[in-house]
């Protein structure tokens, strides 16, 4: 057998033994889901407040945690950045739904939170993110000088609420009918 012929030979032999063995099967596949399952979330979506609705429920939210974070840190003084947008995000079987999802502006201070001032401002911030029903806390970062947080809905309403060299607040609706 020529060094060609075997090589043909073995990719075959791999080749087949993958596709009888299960691996790259697309029924495993993590992002494929069933029609029942993409009904269920399409029929949760009519439970819920409208995509209009949630936003300003979640932009509310992050007002009240930037002027708590004023009234502890009043060096730290908020503008609105970026825009806004609207698209896509929602996750698993919603993303085969008419859903929507928003990000809003996200308040910018160039001004960080200080440490001393940041167990205060995390308290304030999570009072305010759980009565507006974003009751799990998700630390990324906890150390001097650098703190990040997701406040989270199971709803899929979140808040991401950091500082390090600048101070940041930005909300995520979860997936809603527009």
């Amino acid at each position: 057998m020529t060094d060609g012929g075997w090589a043909v030979k073995a990719v075959a032999v791999i080749g087949a033994a993958i596709l009888t063995s299960g691996c790259g099967g697309v029924t495993d596949n993590p992002y494929n889901f069933s029609d029942e399952e993409i009904a269920a979330a399409a029929a949760s979506l009519s439970d819920r407040p409208t995509l209009a609705v949630t936003e300003r429920q979640v932009t509310d939210a992050l007002v009240r945690i930037s002027e708590a974070v004023a009234a502890i840190a009043p060096d730290v003084r908020w503008q609105w950045h970026r825009e806004r947008s609207q698209g896509g995000g929602c996750p698993g079987p919603y993303a085969y739904t008419e859903g929507l999802s928003v990000t809003t502006q996200a308040l910018l201070s160039d001004t960080p939170i200080g440490d001393a001032d940041w167990p205060a401002v995390l308290a304030a911030a999570r009072a305010i993110a759980t009565d507006a029903g974003m009751d799990r806390l998700d630390v990324h970062a906890d150390r001097p000088g650098r703190h990040d947080v997701t406040f989270a809905g199971g709803d899929g309403n979140r808040i991401t609420f950091g500082t390090y060299r600048a101070a940041t607040i930005r909300g995520i609706t979860g997936c809603r009918h527009p």
